[in-house]
């Protein structure tokens, strides 16, 4: 009698997990069908309809002391956000530059900027060293005033190859460009790498400078710039290129390095432009995109946007080995 209890006993037991194997099957079931449905959904097109907001007049004014360089002003309206166009240029401005509060430089009109073009062996730096910026479009003049700043020399650029090991960077060639940031707190500076002779402007190729790190936090006064700056001379890989199959640099690639000084308003400008970019990509995760303020006010109070720089510009370029 007890013996067959027993039995019938385990009979229960194991009928019991029979159950619980069933109920976990079809949980899993369930949960499988809930997530496609629900990746399903996440596929859906969403058109959003959005108001047009007013155009608002943007001037690009960044203008450096290098000799004999051509110097350009660009200058349009923004437009609407899902209008991939390239925008239209205003072309009936009146643009001069007032150098030491009396000398007037006036840039024309062409070919969808407004240019002037010093004379061989000069710049703008050549008449003073405080510059106002002056734009009259349809009776709104639009200001903005600046010095020019301090760049530090490019000492060297150095390469190194770098092996491909596990959890270490990509291998191949890298660059890095040497320089000290100037004593006395509060230089702000734009690093710019050009690779045979292209600029690299992608969001994250944006690198800027206070002192000789990424902040006014950082400390860095008088300092060489720290690795991440100095470092950021490295391309990055676009959206069709493995990181992991493509070295930054080869051999006789050209790799040339440019620090411009900028203003720290400028540089607040550059950050909150860098940002929004780099938000831009973060897909689902990305917060509202806003317009970054300039440093140039109109005469009626109305929204423009942009900046105005001038940069004292120091380079050094290198053949990569």
């Amino acid at each position: 009698m007890s013996t067959k209890q027993i039995h019938f006993s385990g009979f229960i037991i194991f009928k019991r997990l029979d159950i619980m194997k069933s109920i976990n099957i079809y949980s899993l079931i369930l949960f499988l069908f809930t997530t496609s449905l629900f990746l399903t959904s996440c596929e859906d097109k969403i058109d959003v309809d959005l108001d047009d907001a007013d155009p608002i007049i943007v001037i690009d004014a960044f203008i450096t002391d290098v000799p004999g360089a051509q110097q350009e002003i660009i200058i349009n309206r923004t437009q609407s956000y899902f209008d991939s166009s390239n925008p239209t240029p205003i072309s009936n401005a009146n643009v001069a530059i007032a150098v030491g509060g009396d000398a007037l430089i006036g840039f024309d009109y062409e070919d969808g900027k407004y240019i002037w073009q010093p004379a061989d062996g000069t710049s703008i730096v050549d008449f003073a060293d405080d510059y106002q910026l002056i734009i009259t479009i349809d009776g709104v003049e639009y200001t903005s005033s600046t010095i020019k700043g301090r760049s530090p020399v490019i000492e060297e650029i150095r390469q190194e190859i770098r092996e491909n090991e596990i959890g270490s960077i990509d291998g191949g060639t890298y660059c890095e460009f040497i320089a000290r940031d100037f004593e006395g707190i509060g230089d702000t500076y734009w690093i710019k790498t050009f690779k045979n002779g292209e600029f690299l402007n992608r969001p994250e190729e944006i690198n800027i400078a206070y002192d000789a790190g990424f902040d006014q936090g950082a400390e860095s006064d008088g300092l060489i710039f720290i690795p991440p700056i100095r470092e950021l001379t490295n391309p990055f890989p676009d959206s069709t290129e493995v990181a992991d199959e493509i070295s930054p640099w080869t051999t006789g690639d050209i790799c040339r390095v440019e620090i411009h000084s900028i203003s720290n308003s400028t540089f607040g400008f550059m950050e909150i432009v860098r940002d929004q970019l780099i938000n831009g990509n973060n897909g689902i995760f990305a917060e509202p995109l806003a317009n970054a303020p300039g440093n140039i006010i109109a005469s009626d109070g109305s929204d423009v946007l942009g900046a105005f720089n001038v940069a004292a510009v120091s380079s050094l370029e290198i053949i990569v080995e």
